[in-house]
Formats: C-alpha cells, sequence, structure tokens
C-alpha cells in the first residue's frame, strides 16, 4: 500500500486562520489500525498544512520510505525524525517496494488565493511546533507518477503544471486537483492533451477543514464550479472516463 499526501486531521478553520494547527494523533492511529494491507511507502507532493501535517505521525508507526522536498525533511527533523525522507528535487525516479516507482515532476501550485500562491517559499527549519497553517511553506511542488501493478497513476495535487516537465510522460488514471482551476486554463486543456488519461478522478475540492464520517456528502469549498470543470475536462479529452469519488469509497483500476 502507497499513500499520496495522507491527510486525516482536518483542524477547523478556527485552528486554521487564528490558532497553530496541530495533527490529531487518535485519528491517524485509528487509520493506520483499520489498514488491511501493508504500508510500504508515503509519497508527498509538497508541504502546505493539508498535504503534510500527519505526515510526522505516521512516520512514527512506519519504517518505509519518505519521499518528498527538502521542506519535509526540515518538517521531520522539527520533529526529531531527521534522514527519513529520500529528499528530491525533480526528475527521479524512486524505486519502491514490489516493483512500484515514483518519478517526481516538478510542477507549480495552483493560483488559489486571490489569485495568489498561498504560502510559497520554504518550511523555516527554526519555526516553533505546533507549527501555523501558514508556517506550512509549499517548498517545491511535485506532480507524482507512480508506476504500479502495470498501471501509471499521475497525482495532480495542486491545479497548476510545467509544461516543459511533463515531455515524455502519459499515464492511464490521472487524479487532477479542481481548486484553481479557472486561474490557469492550459490545465484543463493542454495538460490533459499532454499527459492523454484513460480515467480522470477529479480531487481536492472538499472542504478539508470541516469533520467527515461514513455516508455523509462531502462538504464541498465554496465557488469551486465543479460542474463547470467537469464539463471542461469532459470537453478536452473526451474519451476518458472520468470518475467522480464519494467519501470512503474504493475505486479499482
Amino acid at each position: 500500500m502507497i499513500l499520496i499526501d495522507p491527510y486525516l486531521s482536518r483542524p477547523g478553520k478556527i485552528e486554521v486562520f487564528f490558532k497553530r494547527v496541530r495533527p490529531k494523533v487518535d485519528v491517524v492511529n485509528r487509520y493506520l489500525q483499520g489498514l488491511t494491507g501493508k504500508l510500504s511507502a508515503i509519497i508527498v507532493g509538497h508541504t502546505h498544512f493539508d498535504h503534510a501535517l500527519d505526515i510526522p505521525v505516521f512516520a512514527q508507526h512506519f519504517d518505509g520510505p519518505l519521499v518528498g522536498n527538502s521542506s519535509l525533511e526540515t518538517l521531520m527533523t522539527m520533529h526529531g525524525m531527521s534522514g527519513r525522507v529520500t529528499v528530491c528535487k525533480g526528475r527521479e525516479r524512486v524505486e519502491l517496494s514490489g516493483g512500484a516507482a515514483v518519478t517526481m515532476i516538478r510542477s507549480m501550485h495552483g493560483l488559489v488565493a486571490f489569485g495568489r500562491i498561498p504560502s510559497p517559499g520554504e518550511i523555516n527549519p527554526t519555526g516553533r511546533l505546533p507549527l501555523k497553517s501558514s508556517e506550512y511553506r509549499h517548498g517545491t511542488v511535485f506532480m507524482t507518477k507512480l508506476e504500479l501493478d502495470g498501471k501509471v497513476f499521475m497525482h495532480a495535487g495542486s491545479a497548476n503544471f510545467i509544461e516543459s516537465e511533463l515531455d515524455g510522460h502519459s499515464c492511464d488514471v490521472l487524479f487532477m486537483c479542481v481548486p484553481g482551476w479557472r486561474k490557469v486554463p492550459g490545465y484543463t486543456t493542454r495538460f490533459l492533451q499532454m499527459v492523454k488519461p484513460k480515467i480522470i478522478v477529479p480531487f481536492h475540492y472538499d472542504d478539508f477543514s470541516a469533520p467527515i464520517s461514513p455516508n455523509m456528502k462531502a462538504p464541498t469549498l465554496p465557488l469551486q464550479d465543479v460542474a463547470g470543470f467537469l464539463q471542461r475536462i469532459t470537453d478536452s479529452a473526451p474519451d476518458a472516463e472520468i470518475r467522480k469519488a464519494h467519501l470512503f469509497e474504493t475505486m479499482s483500476f
């Protein structure tokens, strides 16, 4: 089992905007106890809090590889676990167990905060734990390409891309971040033409400051125009199957 950007704590809006954010250790532990397979690797595309907050908790119960940027290593060092991260700069292909491999493709963060990139730069190694949400700087942003069980999965964790970095890359399944899609017109057109996905799974449009539970409808971030996004990618990739995931749903590919 390989996880990409595992994030379970989902601190509320007051904590996110006015306090310091803390992982919910009990929530992460319950998730780990419920896993039916062995966790073999964790991949982190960038280090905003909604991608990296829970990683130190996972790492305390998991001795496999963590793959990410230098800010992830900084975060792990702050938590007393230096040397845990396979630090990537871009274009590395990292071999994983079971014949799997991940290629870290340099990318860009989407323009989601009033048309700007939120919390750019690197995590400050002199910061005081627990960090504020804004102190989780994104570091180097990667689009991750995972080769697993004879299929190629790409994970676009933010709605942007660097065209020159995508040469020669394509995928069977594309997990495609929604927020910010209208600010980068090529993201829903040229990007799809380049990577040629057979299946597209839109994601990251849920309100990740709200709690979730089975059998509920995912709370959605405001002003996302998910319907408009779905129409755009349908027009741009008419041969691709679009799957809209539901909370706690298991998908097979």
